[in-house]
């Protein structure tokens, strides 16, 4: 357990249990935010890191990481396009549907006639699908909460769709050939963030830049320790050393470029340590997009229905909820999407399908 960490092709890593610990963690963050009424309610785990924040900057490290390794390990861009789109749109599309003809009607005041002849209700799936708004403002829904919208979360999918497409672009340019291609495009952001803190430009940007800056930043450092694999290697007794160099950092412009580097670390540790024992774990099924995108709506419609819960109450009550809604969504949606992707690919490239390998 203790020894020196490497990281291995293929799937033998703990990236699947690791990504609904990050889900859950936005969940909890949630909870309070729920509760508490604003994006303040959410404690700090790490100086100025929330629990959600720390996770979606984990979700993002780790798609740089697996995502370039799905494009150079195929190098077929067709494959590439269904891979990606397989794997966000399905699910997205039905929970729009969801949100829009049960848990709306559920949570509107509205009567349902009216509900249903809105035309913010009917413009939903083309701003949502669009990156738009993705809030989910349905027409009269949760009148008693502090937040009148459904899906909170889905903002950063944006930004993933837009990392996509840019290892789509770079690797159509030719800017994947080399490792240190992939190394440069992590350096950019990480003198970026840095100097926009600096001479205060970031506060300045819209919060569309910041968040680039912010998620590109993490998927080009994932980018980054993908391409230079071979080289690496993680071991725990380092961990307590970034994390007090993270700390001494604190407040300065540099903190959120070496806070970045220190969570990659125990990322990749924690995905690559030998335990045998917890292999079981690497079995089960990928649920954690499902939670990321119905939790919101699972908390949201607790608390419309239980104004007086607790945050504690709220949690263990959404919970088995979340699980539930997300684990029917991998079944009935995700998994039979992704069955879909060497057909897909097949009539991107419009030539006999290729095997698709995340």
């Amino acid at each position: 357990m203790f020894k020196t960490v490497t990281i291995r092709d293929g799937h033998d890593n703990f990236f699947t249990p690791l990504r609904f610990i990050f889900a859950y963690m936005v969940l909890i963050g949630h909870a309070f935010v729920v509760v508490g009424g604003g994006d303040a309610s959410e404690p700090h785990i790490f100086y100025t890191y929330t629990f959600s924040y720390m996770a979606v900057n984990l979700f993002f490290i780790a798609s740089g990481f697996l995502v370039t390794g799905s494009m150079l390990y195929r190098k077929n861009l067709a494959n590439f396009a269904s891979a990606r789109t397989l794997r966000i749109f399905p699910a997205l599309i039905a929970h729009v549907l969801v949100i829009m003809f049960i848990f709306g009607l559920m949570t509107t005041a509205l009567p349902w006639g009216e509900y249903l002849t809105s035309k913010d209700l009917w413009k939903q799936p083309f701003i949502v699908l669009g990156f738009i708004d993705t809030d989910m403002a349905l027409p009269g829904i949760l009148p008693n909460n502090a937040e009148q919208i459904a899906s909170g979360t889905l903002w950063t999918l944006r930004y993933e769709v837009l990392a996509y497409i840019g290892t789509f672009i770079t690797f159509s340019l030719g800017l994947m050939k080399q490792r240190w291609m992939i190394l440069a495009q992590f350096i950019l952001f990480a003198i970026a963030v840095p100097v926009a803190y600096k001479t205060g430009l970031y506060d300045q940007l819209p919060a569309t830049a910041q968040s680039l800056l912010r998620f590109g930043l993490c998927y080009g450092l994932g980018a980054a320790i993908y391409a230079y694999r071979d080289k690496l290697t993680f071991h725990i007794a380092f961990i307590p050393a970034l994390v007090l160099l993270t700390s001494l950092f604190s407040g300065t412009v540099m903190f959120e470029v070496v806070g970045i580097i220190t969570a990659a670390y125990m990322l990749f540790w924690a995905a690559y340590v030998i335990m045998p024992r917890f292999n079981f774990l690497k079995k089960y099924s990928d649920i954690s997009y499902g939670i990321y995108i119905y939790h919101w709506a699972t908390l949201q419609g607790i608390y419309h229905f239980m104004p007086d819960i607790k945050i504690w109450q709220l949690i263990v009550i959404g919970t088995p909820i979340a699980l539930i809604i997300s684990t029917a969504s991998w079944h009935w949606v995700e998994k039979p999407a992704l069955s879909l992707k060497t057909k897909f690919a097949g009539k991107l490239s419009r030539k006999k399908p290729e095997l698709v390998v995340i």
